[in-house]
Order: C-alpha cells, then sequence, then structure tokens
C-alpha cells in the first residue's frame, strides 16, 4: 500500500493495476482530478509509458497522486515512491522552475521526463513520466506531446478546481442566508416582546438554530441577578433567573469588548450603547467543528441584537411610563383638556371636561361619543379656525348655559403636531365663575377694609366731639335748674348727640372695630314688644300685617343691634312706599343648613316684605354695600343694611333680598336657634353680657385725694376731663402722648394714683403706655377710653386694676369708673357723692 497525505481533503492516491482503480484514500467528488489522472494513465500505460506520477505540491503533501503501471504490484508501487527520493526531487525542482526537464537511463534502468503542471498564472504540480532503459528514448515529438497534454491537464484541474471552490463558496452563502435570516427572524421576534426573560428565551433558541450548536444560552445582567435563556439540540428552550445553578457556563468577562473562546464555548460580550456589559452571548458544538471568525462576527451581532432588543425594552417601558404619567397629570389637571381635529370632532379628554361638560369618562370605547355644548362649539369655532390659520390663541371669556346655570367660561385652543394631513387641537377650557366671584368677593372685602379704617378714623373723632357735646351738656344742666325752657334745650342736645351715638356705631360695624354682644332672645316676644313702636313708625298710611310663629326657638343675637337691624328695615319699606303701602312682617321656623357639611338644624326665619318701588338688578346687588344708598343726599346714610348684613354674618346667618322693580321688596333672614349654635351663654334680654366690673352707684368720701395722669391727644376732650377730675377733688398731671406722659412723670416726683389714657395715641398706644408703667408700679389703677378699640384691651394689664370706658361718655360716668378704682387702691369707706365734689 502507498502512504497518502490527507491534508485539505484533496488528496488521493490512485493505483492501477491490470485496468483495475482502487481508491487508497478520501477523494475528490465524481468528475474530479481521479477522473482526469485515471484517462492519463489509462492513454500513456503502457504503450507510451511505463507509469506515471502527479504531484501537487501546492496541497502541502509529499504526493498527491501516484499512478503505476500492470507491470508492478502495488505494494512495489508504493516502495519505490517511498525509496523514489530523487524523483521526488526531479520533480520538485521542475515544479520550482516551471520548465521541462528529462533524465538520461539511470541506475535502475529508467528514463523519465517530468513536465510542470501550469495553470493560468502559476505552477500547481508536475507530472512523471518513465520508461524503461530497453524503451525508446523520448523524441522531440514524445517532449511536444507530453507538454500538450500536461497543460491541457492543468486547464482542466484548474476547471475542477474553481468548480469545487464555486460548490463551497455556494454553500458557504447559503449557510449565511440561512444564518442572516434566522437572526432577521430573531430580531422582528424579539421586537415584539415586553420583558427580558422572553428576551433571553427568544434569543437562545436563535443562537442554536443560527450556529447549530448543541447548546446556546444567552445570559442578561449581573451576577447576583441574572437572567439566563439556554436552548439545547432537541429540547424546549428556558429560561431562569438563577445563573449560579449552572456550573457549564462559560466565565464572564465584564470588560470585555470582543468575542472569546473558552473550551468548547465560543462567547460574545453584550455591550449597551455605551460600550457597557449587559451580559453574553455563548454558544457550544461539537470539537471536531471549529468556531471561524464569520461564527465570532456572528456571535458579535446577537450580542449587538441582544443589547439592542434590552434598550428598545428599557425605552418601552420608559415611553409607557410617561404616557400613563402624562395621562395621570392630564386627568389630575383642574382645567379641562380637550384633544379633537380640525372639525372639533372629539377625540380625547380628562376628568375635569367630563366634570365640567357633563361628558362620561374617557375610554376607548367611547371615543367619538360625546359633542360640545352648542352655544360652547359657537365660541371654540372662531378660535379654530383663526389658530389653523396662524392667528392668535389667547384666552377668551364667554358665558355658557349648558348646565342650566350662566357660567363663565376661558377657552384656549394650539395645534398639537400630527403625522397626518389633520392636524389636532387642543382646547382648554377652564370655569371661572367662582374665581371671578372669588376675586370680586376679595375687592369687596378691600374695599370694605379700607372703608372701615375710614370709618374708625372718622368714629374715633367723631365720638371725642360726641363726648365733648355729651359733658357739655350735663356740666351745662346744672346751671339751668329751675330754668324748663334751658333745660329743655339741654336735653335735646343730649338726645340728639345720643342718636349721632348710634350713627357712629354703625360707622364702625364697617370696619369690625366693635364685636357684638350675643345673647339670648327670643325672637317673636322682642317684635310683638316692639309692634306698636314699629306701627307708629310707618305711618298712618301703611297698614302692617303681623304673622308671626306661635313659638320659635331662643336665637343668640346682639339685642341692641337686632331691634336696630329689624327698625332699619321697616324704615327702608317705609321710604319706598311714599305713598303708602302694606308691609308684611313674618316668622316661621324651618330645618336646614346652609353648609352642606353640616346637618339641618333649627333656623328662624325673619321675612319683611313691602309693596313699593322696588330695585332693579344692579340696585339689588350693591344694596348690602357700605355707604350705598339710594334715599340721596342727606336721607340715607347707606349704613343700615350693611351693618344688618354684618349681625347676621356673625350670628351664622344669611340674609338675602328679593326684589321687582314696581312691585316690592322682601328681606329675609336665616338665623339658627340657639341650641343649633350651641351657646353657652344663657343670658336674656337686658343682660350686658360684659365680664367687667360695672361701676357702684356714685359714691365717695368728703374728702378724697389722689394724683392723676390724664394722657389724651385731643386738646378739648383733655380739657373736660381735666375739669372733671379737679372737680373731684383730684390732682391731675396732663400729656397730649406716651412720650409725652414718661417725660411729664420723669420731672415728677411724688406718688401716682391712677392713669387714665385715650387707646389711640400718636406712637406708642395708651395700652402700651399702662403695660409699661405698671411695670415699675404694680399698684398703679388704669381707665382706658377709645370710641374704636375693644374691650378686651384691658386683659393685658394687671387684673382688676382697669377699667374700659366707651367713647362717648357722660362726665358722670367717666367720675364713677375713676373713683371706683381710687376706692378699691386705698379700701377707703363709700359715703354718698355730693354734686359739689363733681
Amino acid at each position: 500500500m502507498s502512504d497518502t497525505a490527507t491534508s485539505s481533503g484533496r488528496q488521493v492516491v490512485l493505483a492501477y493495476h491490470e485496468g483495475r482503480r482502487e481508491v487508497l484514500s478520501s477523494a475528490p467528488p465524481a468528475n474530479g482530478p481521479s477522473q482526469l489522472f485515471g484517462g492519463l494513465a489509462r492513454a500513456a500505460i503502457p504503450g507510451f509509458a511505463r507509469w506515471v506520477a502527479v504531484v501537487d505540491p501546492s496541497s502541502n503533501a509529499e504526493f498527491s497522486h501516484c499512478v503505476v503501471d500492470h507491470q508492478h504490484s502495488l505494494a512495489l508501487c508504493a516502495q519505490r515512491w517511498a525509496d523514489g527520493l530523487d524523483v521526488r526531487a526531479e520533480m520538485d525542482e521542475v515544479t520550482s522552475r516551471g520548465a521541462s526537464n528529462a533524465w538520461p537511463v539511470d541506475e535502475r534502468g529508467e528514463r523519465r521526463v517530468v513536465a510542470p503542471l501550469t495553470g493560468e498564472e502559476r505552477t500547481t504540480g508536475a507530472v512523471l513520466f518513465s520508461r524503461g532503459d530497453s524503451d525508446p528514448a523520448f523524441s522531440r515529438g514524445d517532449l511536444d506531446a507530453i507538454y500538450d497534454v500536461v497543460t491541457a491537464l492543468g486547464v482542466d484541474l484548474e476547471r475542477l478546481e474553481l468548480r469545487h471552490q464555486s460548490r463551497l463558496a455556494l454553500r458557504a452563502s447559503q449557510r449565511v442566508a440561512s444564518q442572516l435570516h434566522q437572526l432577521i427572524s430573531a430580531s422582528l421576534a424579539v421586537g415584539t416582546l415586553d420583558d427580558e426573560f422572553a428576551i433571553a428565551q427568544t434569543l437562545a433558541r436563535s443562537a442554536r438554530g443560527v450556529f447549530d450548536a448543541d447548546r446556546a444560552v444567552l445570559v442578561l445582567g449581573e451576577d447576583d441577578g441574572s437572567i439566563v435563556g439556554s436552548a439545547l439540540r432537541g429540547r424546549i428552550p428556558r429560561v431562569s433567573d438563577i445563573a449560579g445553578a449552572d456550573d457549564d457556563l462559560p466565565e464572564r468577562r465584564p470588560l470585555a469588548i470582543e468575542p472569546w473562546t473558552q473550551g468548547d464555548w465560543l462567547c460574545a460580550p453584550v455591550l449597551d450603547s455605551q460600550r457597557r456589559s449587559r451580559g453574553m452571548v455563548a454558544v457550544r458544538r461539537s470539537a471536531t467543528v471549529a468556531f471561524g471568525d464569520e461564527d465570532r462576527e456572528l456571535a458579535m451581532l446577537l450580542g449587538q441584537l441582544a443589547a439592542t432588543s434590552l434598550e428598545a425594552l428599557g425605552l418601552t417601558h420608559r415611553i409607557r411610563d410617561n404616557e400613563t404619567r402624562l395621562r395621570i397629570l392630564v386627568d389630575a389637571a383642574p382645567v379641562s383638556i380637550v384633544e379633537s381635529d380640525a372639525t372639533g370632532r372629539i377625540r380625547l379628554w380628562n376628568q375635569s371636561a367630563s366634570r365640567l361638560l357633563r361628558w362620561p369618562e374617557f375610554s376607548a370605547h367611547n371615543d367619538g361619543e360625546v359633542d360640545w355644548p352648542e352655544d360652547v362649539r359657537e365660541v371654540l369655532a372662531t378660535l379654530w379656525r383663526d389658530v389653523l390659520v396662524g392667528g392668535l390663541h389667547d384666552n377668551v371669556e364667554f358665558t355658557t348655559n349648558f348646565t342650566g346655570r350662566e357660567r363663565l367660561l376661558t377657552g384656549s385652543v394650539a395645534v398639537l403636531p400630527s403625522g397626518g394631513d389633520s392636524p389636532s387641537l387642543l382646547t382648554l377650557l377652564d370655569d371661572i365663575t367662582d374665581q371671578r366671584e372669588l376675586r370680586e368677593e376679595v375687592r369687596h372685602a378691600h374695599r370694605m377694609e379700607l372703608r372701615g379704617q375710614v370709618a374708625s378714623s372718622v368714629a374715633h373723632d367723631f365720638n371725642n366731639l360726641i363726648t365733648l357735646i355729651l359733658g357739655y351738656a350735663e356740666l351745662l344742666s346744672r346751671h339751668v335748674a329751675g330754668d324748663e325752657t334751658s333745660r329743655a334745650l339741654v336735653e335735646e342736645i343730649q338726645a340728639t348727640s345720643s342718636r349721632a351715638s348710634k350713627l357712629t356705631a354703625q360707622l364702625q360695624s364697617i370696619g369690625r372695630t366693635e364685636p357684638t354682644a350675643p345673647v339670648r332672645v327670643d325672637v317673636t316676644e322682642m317684635l310683638r314688644r316692639n309692634a306698636e313702636v314699629l306701627e307708629r313708625i310707618m305711618g298712618s298710611n301703611t297698614v302692617v300685617e303681623w304673622e308671626l310663629a306661635d313659638a320659635t326657638p331662643d336665637l343668640t343675637v346682639d339685642a341692641d343691634l337686632f331691634e336696630q337691624m329689624i327698625l332699619n328695615l321697616c324704615v327702608n319699606a317705609r321710604d319706598a312706599m311714599p305713598e303708602g303701602g302694606s308691609l308684611m312682617i313674618r316668622t316661621e321656623v324651618h330645618e336646614l343648613s346652609f353648609d352642606t357639611s353640616r346637618a339641618p338644624s333649627q333656623h328662624v326665619m325673619i321675612s319683611i316684605t313691602d309693596t313699593g318701588v322696588g330695585m332693579d338688578e344692579a340696585t339689588r346687588a350693591r344694596c348690602f354695600e357700605p355707604l350705598f344708598t339710594t334715599k340721596g343726599p342727606f336721607k340715607g346714610t347707606g349704613l343700615g343694611l350693611a351693618s344688618a348684613r354684618r349681625l347676621v354674618e356673625e350670628s351664622d346667618g344669611v340674609i338675602t333680598c328679593d326684589s321687582t322693580l314696581g312691585e316690592g321688596t322682601t328681606f329675609t333672614v336665616w338665623l339658627p336657634s340657639h341650641d343649633a349654635r350651641q351657646h353657652a351663654d344663657d343670658d336674656v334680654v337686658g343682660g350686658e353680657g360684659s365680664q367687667e366690673e360695672t361701676p357702684s352707684p356714685r359714691t365717695t368720701r368728703d374728702a378724697i385725694a389722689g394724683t392723676v395722669l390724664l394722657c389724651e391727644d385731643d386738646d378739648a376732650l383733655r380739657r373736660l376731663a381735666r375739669h372733671a377730675l379737679q372737680r373731684s377733688g383730684l390732682s391731675v398731671l396732663e400729656a397730649i402722648s406716651a412720650e409725652d406722659a414718661l417725660e411729664v412723670l420723669a420731672r415728677y416726683e411724688g406718688p401716682l394714683d391712677l392713669l387714665v389714657s385715650d387707646i389711640v395715641l400718636p406712637e406708642m398706644s395708651g395700652q402700651q403706655l399702662a403695660e409699661r408703667l405698671q411695670g415699675d408700679r404694680p399698684d398703679l389703677m388704669v381707665v382706658l377710653m377709645s370710641g374704636t378699640a375693644s374691650r378686651d384691651v384691658i386683659d393685658l394689664l394687671v387684673p382688676g386694676s382697669a377699667i374700659f370706658i366707651a367713647k362717648p361718655f357722660r362726665p358722670s360716668e367717666f367720675i364713677d369708673g375713676v373713683l371706683t378704682l381710687l376706692r378699691k387702691r386705698t379700701n377707703t369707706s363709700e359715703v354718698p357723692l355730693t354734686d359739689d365734689s363733681r
């Protein structure tokens, strides 16, 4: 037998013996070089040569082909080639030179001719023809024939090689096409997946198919939280989240950026767009089939596909989360948001739009089933047209009645980007009715505050003037005793001052500087008690009708202000009926609640209805405004209804006005019962409701002494107070301000018994002055006066050391308070006070 090489799968040894061909090793496919060599042997042996040898050095084999004649056994042929080193050297020489050569008879008695086996551009081997010594030598014609035959043989061999390479390339391209097809299919498959487990399972199955591998795995994530997709030949792919349970997996390389091999495994990194490791893809197949460069490129492609799939999945999740977040934000927006096409056909809306426009909640099933209210569409259609042609889309305000109540809306429109031919419109609607009303209420409150500040300032000065009038009128009354005419004039001055004092109280109610003093009253009883007075006020040409409930629950209101409110409402009704008419006063008991968060409770309804001239809507809307009046100059103050509303609101009630021009007006007051308000004060009408100690009757000793510091910035009022104090036998130190009072005391070295001070002073107030002085003199008594402040200003002073006197006051009331405090300080016995001591 002959030795054969096995390089590159192309080597063949052919032996011809007595016309029989035997294949001793793997031969090329049919119609390959073996058929060419066999034909050459059959043509040349035995007539032309005893034996022929063909060698192809390009195959890196010692002998590519060996053909021997029938005179030698196959074993002898193999031995000849094994020993024929010179023959091989001759053939190598011809192959390297690329030119034919002939040798004479050698020691074996053979003549040999070696011709180069040449293709188009290079020598690929050599062909040897051998004759014995008894055979004729090779002639020139033989040599030419050898050249022609070997040249043709070289061309045929090259053609066969090209055909073989073409078949190999075709098979390779088919394999690559199949792999690319599987990669594309895998890419399309993972594009529809929405979790990493499905991606790992799908790509592991695809990797096994692409490489025709025994096993393929895709590892995603870090060691502690890995997801492993695994595909075995003949088994269903599986996926798990425990990578450590599979000890057969190759080692991970987090820093790798190129493919690597580990044992039978071919591995490639899974790198994201930032070149960070997200895992690896690994395939394993039979050790007899090595991985090539193409396999490494395919592994990298699979890794990139896995990374791209993960990033796409993350992007999908972020988009989904953002869409959910945006939907929540849109639904939570307090403004109505509606998307529609250019014709206004509705595509989407939020919950605010559902509440405002009375639509159901949006879902994919009711898209296009709702429509705009007609009056809203008319306004928005203009905005839509303007926006579509590039016009302005500023907010527009309009009123609508689709809810059954007139509402004020604001709307704006914007064009949304759209990939289609028809653009989308985003319409924003907001109900600003409550905002506008709230804004008006804030403005009203601000106006009330400003008016209250003005009224408080006016009331302060006015109270000082009234105090002077009352004071000097009282002093004057002592000097006209016995003169009835003069006494009547003085009493008229005092009565006028009292009415002015009530007007001042109404001014103060605008600024709410004086709190009400609620007590428990029986409304029905109070109205019956004042019925005669009210009927006299209404006059003879007005009929007063009464419809009072038999029994009404007690109310908790300021009794004086309540009577004043009823009186003001009746006087307004009288003025609205200049030619007479009818006035109806009714009381009823109702179970109702003006606060939806509270259960209904007992309320007393008091209504006053006249048949007068009535009011138009503009007048009715302003009737409760302070200082607003339609009675003309010197006929109305504009304070009565404002004071009434303040009283009702502070009593947790409601007052309304219904009026028709030319028909009459009805004022209705609802007040909660005493039990409903859960008021703890059980005082009845006539109680003062004050926590202060009421001065005792005017009593003093015959000889009372003391020093009083009088601080008052109004010169006339200070003179009146000084006169009253001095007539009572007290020493008086005067000051025009708190700072001036401190300077006076700094110069005064004697004892100080009492501080009399106005509360409203420039810079430091009278209360602050009292606190400062009592800090050095804890036994100092204090009288604080004011026409605007409340009585609780004395709460911060030493308990029991101070009283509050409201302006306007009479000198006798003032002196009673002063002497009461001085008596408490000296603990002297009380004796009747004579006229001279005052």
